[in-house]
């Protein structure tokens, strides 16, 4: 019933409701809302029998309340103060969730009787699908406020009563429940519409001030925990240069109980380089210098901080915050540090091929393109991707390793683009930066990128080209200024023809690509890669190694599937087989051993199994335990070639790559 309709014509509606019940026509001057939920009823139910109401059993009914305790705690009081005015008038007030349950009732006892008796009591569902139309479904399924007089409702039942209601709306902008009137239809008026309105509003903005409540204590105890969090002493000061906040660090290293000092101005204990005490009473401050702190006359030297605390034109403070001297310069040390042992100048080698890699890779730290670097398993592409990025522009900004094979496919796209907070259900509100942003002003390095998928490689792709990043369920790109490299040890030209990589990505990548040769195939580097080993052993265990000419000719003739990654941790356990540093054949893997064996003089007799066993294992080397290529290569039928590495005991998975023992070749 619109409110223009009053006075009600309860004979009128009954005339309506009856045409519609026996031949389904609408009367065109009927509410447009009654109209449409007669037409949804009708296939549903029949109008003249009772309807059949779902009811919760109790234990249900206390964890759908419990779920629900702020709405009805918020709303209880409201309906008290409805009640006390309304008190005597022969209404019944309800509130219900936002699937049409019932969840509070109150009103005059006799009232609430009646209505108890048609349904309107707790843990009854008076959805569209069960009562037919009433204004408690229709304020939920259209969003609006609503009432129902009389034969307005579809189900003869209620013909006897009015229901009026409005929706409750959560702080998500969907309905959170309801708020609604049943009263006998003869008490129809138009006020209780404004009644139910006024009091879902009042809900809401009671909601949304305990809302912004609870906001505040969270941000003030994130607050705290971020002061705890940092490592260095920070100090919270208000306009007058009192202290009014600090973490644990600082009463640490200052030495400062914060009862003596908090409420105090900072000069009672505190004295300042005069170039930070003159900037005090500046309020557009920004200043970082090194200098002394006095602390109650003792000197501390470090690295202070003074950050001005502004709203708008309005100077709230500042924030000073210290870091001791050797602090620093450890922090210095370990960064640059790091980055010295991934220069390209460190990569050892001086065959032509390598010597082409360090070519390339400067020539592509000199722009910002992105860069693939192809090779086996091994070769050092991740050194590579660091020595790139250490030789740009970019060197001082950060650089982030992502392995795309070891984050689960479905976590990839958060993992590099980021989340707003409140996309995924249950999921944190906080919104999470991805990969891409972290690396703003650096470099971000995909391993193995043939494992993304084709989704991904898309997002990937229009970040290249347009330098903006969306988040999932952001609705603004965010701009980012990132130099990817990638890598892989895949055949990607393959994978483009199968469809498993995008083409348009493969050939932005490829314009810049560097393909690392595999160990075996630049063994004159072997000895120097060697010695790089040996100088990093020397750094870390003060001991010096060194390797005889026999053990480096089995190196060097090996054909080191695992490339150089296997070489460095053959070395590794051969230096800590090794008593007095010399490295010998005995402190080498049999594999390494075995598969080097010296070609005997010609003049020498060596049984025909020991031949063939020898053979076999070349091959197997050689192809990598794949019996198809390894019979082919001896001439053997592949049921020979098993029947011959049973007789040996050689294993041909031991030969095998992880890759190709996945694939089970």
């Amino acid at each position: 019933m619109q409110p223009w309709a009053y006075p009600v014509d309860l004979s009128k509606i009954r005339a309506r409701w009856q045409q519609f019940v026996a031949h389904r026509r609408l009367d065109p001057d009927m509410d447009p809302l009654v109209a449409a939920s007669w037409e949804r009823c009708f296939p549903r139910l029949n109008p003249l029998a009772p309807p059949a109401l779902p009811c919760l059993d109790e234990q249900t009914l206390e964890r759908v309340r419990i779920a629900l305790f702020d709405l009805i705690a918020t709303a209880r009081p409201l309906m008290e103060d409805l009640y006390q005015f309304t008190e005597g008038s022969g209404l019944a007030i309800a509130l219900f969730d936002g699937a049409a349950c019932v969840l509070d009732i109150l009103g005059d006892s006799e009232i609430v009787r009646a209505a108890e008796a048609v349904g309107l009591r707790p843990g009854v569902y008076w959805s569209e699908g069960y009562v037919g139309t009433n204004a408690f479904a229709i304020a939920l399924l259209e969003r609006t406020p609503a009432q129902v007089v009389g034969a307005e409702h579809f189900v003869s039942l209620y013909h006897s009563w009015v229901t009026t209601a409005a929706p409750i709306y959560g702080l998500d902008g969907q309905p959170l429940g309801a708020i609604g009137i049943m009263a006998p239809a003869e008490r129809a008026q138009p006020d209780t519409l404004g009644m139910v309105m006024a009091a879902a509003r009042a809900i809401e903005n009671q909601l949304q001030a305990e809302a912004n409540l609870r906001e505040n204590h969270q941000l003030l105890a994130e607050l705290q925990a971020i002061l705890e969090a940092i490592d260095q002493v920070v100090l919270v000061l208000n306009a007058q240069g009192h202290v009014i906040r600090l973490n644990r660090t600082a009463s640490r290293v200052l030495g400062l109980d914060p009862s003596g000092i908090v409420g105090r101005p900072l000069t009672d204990h505190i004295r300042l380089p005069p170039i930070f005490q003159e900037a005090l009473s500046d309020p557009g401050v920004h200043r970082e210098a090194e200098g002394t702190l006095i602390v109650d006359g003792a000197p501390l030297e470090g690295w202070l901080g003074l950050h001005a605390v502004t709203e708008g034109r309005r100077h709230l403070g500042f924030v000073l915050t210290f870091r001791r001297s050797e602090q620093v310069h450890q922090m210095v040390a370990r960064l640059v540090g790091a980055q010295a042992l991934m220069t390209l100048a460190d990569i050892p080698g001086r065959s032509r091929a390598i010597q082409q890699v360090r070519q390339q890779a400067r020539a592509a730290a000199r722009t910002s393109l992105p860069v693939l670097l192809l090779g086996e398993p091994g070769t050092g592409k991740g050194v590579l991707a660091r020595a790139i990025h250490n030789a740009s522009i970019r060197a001082s900004g950060p650089f982030l390793a992502v392995s795309c094979r070891a984050i689960p496919r479905e976590l990839l796209a958060v993992e590099l683009l980021g989340v707003e907070g409140g996309t995924f259900r249950n999921g944190p509100t906080e919104g999470r930066p991805g990969k891409f942003e972290l690396a703003h002003g650096g470099t971000l390095y995909l391993d193995e990128i043939e494992a993304l998928p084709l989704e991904v490689q898309a997002a990937i792709l229009r970040i290249l080209e347009t330098g903006e990043v969306m988040r999932l369920g952001g609705l603004r790109p965010i701009r980012v200024d990132v130099r990817l490299i990638a890598s892989s040890a895949a055949d990607l030209e393959r994978l483009v023809a199968e469809g498993h990589f995008r083409a348009d990505l493969y050939h932005l990548l490829a314009s810049t690509a560097i393909r690392i040769p595999a160990l075996r195939e630049r063994p004159e580097d072997i000895p120097l890669i060697v010695e790089a080993v040996f100088r990093r052993l020397r750094r870390a265990s003060g001991r010096t190694y060194r390797i005889t000419e026999t053990a480096l000719q089995r190196l060097k003739a090996y054909p080191w599937p695992g490339n150089v990654r296997e070489l460095e941790n053959v070395l590794e356990r051969a230096a800590a087989l090794s008593e007095d540093g010399w490295i010998d054949l005995q402190h080498l893997p049999e594999r390494v051993v075995r598969g080097l064996m010296v070609e005997p003089p010609l003049d020498s007799i060596r049984p025909v199994e020991e031949l063939e066993r020898e053979a076999i294992l070349r091959a197997a080397v050689q192809y990598r335990g794949r019996i198809r290529e390894m019979a082919s290569a001896l001439g053997l039928s592949r049921t020979t070639l098993w029947r011959r590495l049973k007789r040996y005991g050689i294993q041909p998975s031991m030969f095998r790559d992880k890759r190709n023992h996945r694939n089970g070749r």
